[in-house]
């Protein structure tokens, strides 16, 4: 009797610790839901950029010239099946990016694509205007919950990634 209470334990302790992993995000949620939260939650300067899928107003080129300082066709373009890009304009630094993937294939190349951006960001003169630069971009965070990649650049990124685990 004692051995098979102890398997039950064991199995009992094997389904918490898989339940207990990264949960996904709600069925319904979408990318312009995440970043709005984050936003909100974060201290962010004032933005005129926003690109939003619901809009349809980042194309190939500008998600090229996001991720890559290039005015080139961005192949990722076609593996997103949403996006949410607030940047800052100006001086500061600041970014909440979410972009989800078509599907679970395509996440690795979005994240790359989004560690690019963070790379191109990084070599830019911004830190000659923003004397915070160097900092944010140290404490920058890339993170994929299921098919979603998510980058911020705030300065309160616990509190970004507390936003995210609220919608999950």
């Amino acid at each position: 009797m004692k051995k098979y209470l102890t398997l039950l334990l064991v199995f009992v302790l094997f389904l918490l610790t898989a339940c207990s992993g990264t949960k996904e995000f709600r069925e319904d949620i979408t990318c312009e839901d995440i970043m709005n939260s984050v936003v909100d939650a974060t201290v962010h300067p004032e933005s005129d950029k926003i690109y939003l899928k619901s809009q349809d107003n980042l194309d190939a080129y500008g998600l090229s010239l996001w991720s890559d300082g290039l005015y080139q066709e961005s192949e990722e373009i076609d593996l997103l099946s949403d996006y949410a890009i607030f940047t800052s304009a100006g001086t500061t630094t600041y970014e909440v990016a979410v972009l989800k993937a078509e599907s679970s294939a395509s996440v690795e190349r979005i994240e790359e694509l989004v560690n690019r951006r963070k790379e191109t960001l990084a070599l830019g003169d911004k830190g000659m205007y923003d004397p915070s630069f160097n900092i944010r971009m140290e404490n920058s965070v890339v993170q994929t919950v299921g098919d979603f990649v998510i980058l911020f650049i705030t300065d309160d990124n616990d509190t970004a990634l507390d936003e995210i685990e609220k919608l999950k």
